[in-house]
């Protein structure tokens, strides 16, 4: 298996068979990927880190529920297969930074028309993705949709749905501004506003 990707949450490997096999962290592993993500400490503590380990666990743990009590389409999902309570299998698709960086201007806007009416669609079914993380949570499968590879960080309470709503996330830097064309990333912004803002 060839290591493609990590975050605080999993570490992704290549199964090459079509499908990613996605390995969570244990404490240590976790304390040392957020170590290396936050340092040189400039708007997080090192006395943080073991907050964010049990921030990002209890999180995984809310959102394999909310799958276990609300009917998403796998698909939507890259058809998760848990291996474990917390390791899963799911189809390889193309991350979302990665189309962005090979796309023109209207092509990425077509992308971001398609992750808006992909995130309508879970928010009719009362669920979201905490952040709207485009660049680092959704994918392009073989088809050219939209699924959700990031499948820890769902939310289904109305409140913290409307408090994500109310916070805009996606103005964030680590969220919108992860979009490198200027003009695609002001439609983004303008565009989730009129669709999403409370």
């Amino acid at each position: 298996m060839k290591k493609i990707g990590q975050g605080w949450q999993y570490t992704t490997y290549d199964l090459e068979n079509g499908r990613v096999f996605k390995k969570f962290h244990s404490w240590t592993k976790a304390y040392f990927v957020i170590l290396r993500d936050i340092f040189p400490f400039d708007k997080d503590s090192l006395f943080e880190i073991p907050s964010f380990i049990k921030d990002v666990k209890r999180k995984a743990d809310e959102s394999f529920e909310i799958m276990k009590r609300v009917n998403i389409p796998q698909e939507w999902m890259a058809n998760p297969r848990f291996i474990n309570k917390y390791d899963f299998e799911q189809d390889k698709v193309s991350p979302l930074h990665e189309v962005f960086e090979s796309s023109n201007t209207e092509e990425a806007k077509k992308i971001i028309d398609l992750f808006i009416e992909f995130n309508l669609k879970l928010l009719n079914l009362g669920v979201i993705d905490k952040g709207f993380n485009i660049t680092k949570n959704y994918g392009l499968d073989n088809d050219g949709q939209i699924v959700l590879i990031d499948i820890g960080e769902l939310f289904d309470n109305k409140e913290l749905i409307n408090q994500q709503l109310k916070d805009r996330g996606w103005t964030h830097s680590y969220v919108g501004g992860c979009i490198q064309d200027k003009e695609a990333r002001e439609y983004f912004i303008s565009e989730m506003d009129r669709n999403f803002k409370s």
